[in-house]
């Protein structure tokens, strides 16, 4: 795995970040590139989610930031964590149009890497991709990650069945 480019920092999401992070949650442009349905969601609805996410014991729930300007462009997720069997599953987006295409993404995988193998003690991350995000696809696969299998029209998105990737790094 590459060394992370330290143009970004990765910090705990925090209360704070609940109007910025719901105003994400109601972009249906971002949903188009996730494999999450989109769905309009309540403060209240947001401020739950929030509230679990920052009691989660088998989950790390962190905010994607810019180091220059201090700016929280996105989020990155660690699902799932196994102890037991040292994996978990990765989560990502950058939010805004004009923040993608810069490596803030890879950046921020390649940080969030680095805390799960070294501080946490896993030996694989995996994540689900849509087949046709060919620009998550390259991202992933700059920071190491290997295709590990296809889920056949495994999501119904903008009125069609879409494909699945299931894509995997181990700890070297």
């Amino acid at each position: 795995m590459k060394k992370a480019n330290f143009e970004v920092y990765l910090r705990a999401l925090a209360l704070a970040d609940l109007d910025r992070v719901l105003a994400w949650h109601n972009d249906p442009e971002l949903y188009s590139t996730l494999g999450g349905h989109f769905r309009y969601v309540s403060r209240e609805a947001e401020a739950e989610w929030f509230r679990r996410r920052l009691e989660a014991r088998n989950e790390a729930n962190l905010a994607i930031c810019l180091r220059d300007r201090d700016e929280h462009i996105g989020n990155i997720y660690l699902r799932n964590i196994d102890f037991l069997d040292r994996n978990a599953e990765l989560h990502a987006f950058i939010a805004k149009p004009e923040h993608r295409g810069k490596g803030y993404g890879s950046a921020a995988v390649r940080l969030l890497a680095k805390h799960a193998f070294e501080n946490l003690g896993l030996m694989r991350i995996y994540l689900h991709v849509l087949a046709s995000n060919s620009a998550a696809i390259k991202t992933y696969e700059k920071c190491g990650f290997v295709q590990e299998g296809r889920l056949r029209r495994h999501v119904f998105k903008a009125g069609v069945f879409e494909d699945v990737l299931v894509m995997g790094l181990c700890r070297e």
